[in-house]
Formats: C-alpha cells, structure tokens, sequence
C-alpha cells in the first residue's frame, strides 16, 4: 500500500489495509471508509505511566501495538466492513480521569492524533464501492477524494476524550466522522455528542444495575447527546472492574437490529 511503511516482520494478515478483494474468489468488497480504535488507560506502575506521558507521540497505528482489545476490534471490522483500520492511543495517567482539566488535555492529544491521521490518510487507495450512507453535513462540497470517505470511531474509557478530540480536529479540518461507539466513556459527561454524527452510540453499566455490579472504574452517565445506549444485559459479568474491561464487551454484537446499540454494516 503505497505511502505506509510495513516491515518485513508485518503478518499480511494484521496489516487492516489490505486489499483481499484482487484476489479472484475473495470475500466481498470492503467499503470505502475508515476506522479507528481509541483505547483507554494501559495498566502501569505509576511512574511509568507518567514517564509514558511524556514520551507519547500521538501517532496512530494500523496494528493494535499495545494489544489492548482483545477480539472487540476484530469484531467491529468484521461488522462494519471498514476497508482501513488505524489505532490511536488515548492512555493517559490516572490524575487526568475524572476532573475537567484532564479530559480537555486528553482532547487536546487526541487533536494531534487526528493531524497524524490526516497525513496518512492523505495516501490511501479506497476502493469505487460507494458508500451507503451520506453526510448529514450541509457543507459537504469537498473535492478530496479522502475527505468524502465516512470515519467510523470506536473508543473505551479515557479514549472517550481522546475521541472527541479526533472528532473536532477531523471535521475543522472537513473530514466527514460518520459513527462514534463509546463503550464504558470515562467522565462521559465532560463531553457532548456532535449533531453531524449519523451514529452515536453509548455501551456500559446501567442505573438500574446494583452498587456492586456498576462501573467503579469509570462510573456510567449519559454522554450528552448520544443517541443510543445500551446497557450490559444479565448473565455478563458485572462488578466494579468486570464492567468496565474491554473484553467483557462482545455481547454488543448480540443487539438485534431493533434495541438499542445495534451496530449496523455498511
């Protein structure tokens, strides 16, 4: 793929950008669009964590290099059928959570992440398939052939405010953000849900659900403007830590296309 760097040691497989359909017999078409995975906190001693801060980049990935999301990602490409796939790291050290100050310095790398994004955005070859969606923008008289390709966003925990800062960076910049799927957001009401979204979906612990079995990590409220939210459903494992982590998420791909929280394919 012309304009990324691989390595000789990068599995054909692992690279989400690879265009299996030039092979005759292949799985049908990816769609022409994008998407990117934004994760939360990664489990440090806390010196660590902040020696990481400082060093961080803000550069996203085509490959998850902190192994973060167990198969929750494998299963989003398989159901949205997005033809790239890219990883942006929204880690950040624990005093950041849970107070505005660290939720705006979040937003403000995830800015610097979208910038990334851009530039190697800027030299993917997109397949002719047209998407089956359009932009509910009313601005959408753009000639780059990028920035008419749908972005897709899924984050989870302290990616949340990263997210939210792709998202603003992306559309200054006239790149169309079509579907955000915030699973367990942390300090969701720090944020507010952009209109232009044609998907905004919110996944976590419910009011309903018992002191025990809530959310500790990053207790659950409505993102201010999302349009659907999901609750994690009974015989999943609940409690401070299991309601929270990133693997206990798969039951998301069991919404049926009339509840809340379904994720449609293009």
């Amino acid at each position: 793929m012309e304009g990324l760097n691989y390595t000789a040691r990068t599995p054909i497989a692992r690279i989400s950008g690879f265009n299996w359909n030039n092979a005759s017999g292949g799985p049908p078409a990816k769609k022409p669009a994008i998407l990117v995975f934004v994760n939360g906190y990664r489990m440090a001693m806390p010196v660590a964590n902040i020696v990481r801060e400082f060093k961080r980049s803000d550069e996203v990935t085509l490959v998850d290099v902190n192994d973060y999301w167990s198969d929750i990602d494998d299963q989003f490409k398989s159901r949205l059928n997005d033809q790239y796939a890219f990883y942006a790291d929204g880690d950040a050290p624990t005093l950041t959570a849970k107070n505005g100050m660290g939720f705006n310095a979040r937003k403000m790398h995830g800015r610097k992440a979208a910038q990334n994004l851009i530039r190697k955005i800027s030299v993917l070859k997109f397949n002719n398939t047209v998407p089956n969606t359009t932009p509910s923008r009313a601005d959408f008289g753009i000639t780059n052939a990028a920035k008419k390709i749908p972005i897709d966003i899924v984050c989870h925990s302290m990616g949340y405010a990263y997210a939210l800062g792709m998202i603003e960076e992306l559309t200054e910049s006239g790149y169309w953000v079509d579907r955000l799927y915030a699973i367990a957001p942390e300090n969701p009401t720090a944020g507010y849900t952009p209109d232009f979204l044609d998907v905004a979906n919110q996944y976590g612990s419910g009011p309903a659900d018992p002191w025990y079995h809530q959310d500790r990590i990053a207790p659950q409220d409505k993102i201010p403007g999302i349009r659907q939210r999901a609750f994690i459903p009974e015989g999943i494992d609940k409690g401070p830590y299991d309601s929270h982590s990133i693997a206990n998420y798969g039951w998301i791909f069991k919404i049926k296309q009339y509840q809340q929280g379904y994720i449609s394919p293009r």
